[in-house]
């Protein structure tokens, strides 16, 4: 038994630590400058701006195990099993495609800019599972949706060839609320903050 494989894109992970490094320095040096009053007043916002980068950039992921793959996204989170997979695409982003025609957007593996397609040269996509005709430049490695994609139909081409594990139930989808609650709260704290006179 293969061990799982989890997938985040790094640019966006360490923009997100840059964006939590800076808010902390905000809140330690409101802390410092204007004492705890001011501290719990306007943490709000500044909570919630890091809560937004860590929700937007490091939270979403693409999990592979033997038995299923399972895309995170804001604030839901999908669990395929092979057996329900239909098809694998990078077009926009890491697409799943399930035998009964759900289409599952990865947030974590979308696909290059026009920019960065533009300049993919052919062969950078020549070694990437799929047939020639199908790959394109969101399947070459070193982009979001091309890594991604290349390690969900490895496994998924290992399930194909060998057989695995089929958990029953099918495609579980499942909404984080926590991670809903949490967002919701924030944001409402913020806006009044923000809003709010303060004397």
């Amino acid at each position: 038994m293969a061990p799982p494989v989890t997938f985040r894109p790094r640019g966006g992970a360490i923009l997100a630590a840059i964006a939590i490094a800076i808010c902390a320095i905000g809140l330690a040096y409101v802390a410092v400058t204007e004492g705890v009053v001011s501290l719990v007043t306007w943490a709000w916002p500044i909570v919630a701006v890091a809560w937004g980068a860590w929700l937007l950039y490091i939270r979403p992921s693409v999990r592979v195990t033997d038995g299923f793959v399972e895309v995170r996204n804001i604030v839901r989170t999908y669990r395929v099993p092979w057996g329900d997979v239909e098809d694998i695409d990078s077009r926009y982003a890491l697409t799943i495609q399930t035998v009964d025609g759900r289409r599952i957007r990865a947030w974590a593996a979308p696909a290059p800019g026009a920019r960065q397609a533009m300049t993919t040269r052919r062969e950078e996509v020549t070694r990437t599972p799929g047939e020639g005709d199908t790959r394109r430049p969101s399947d070459a490695r070193g982009t979001s949706s091309g890594d991604a994609a290349e390690v969900v139909r490895r496994a998924f081409e290992t399930y194909q060839r060998e057989g695995g594990t089929v958990l029953p139930g099918g495609t579980v989808t499942t909404w984080d609320i926590p991670v809903i609650v949490v967002t919701i709260l924030l944001v409402a704290g913020a806006i009044l903050t923000l809003v709010l006179p303060h004397g």
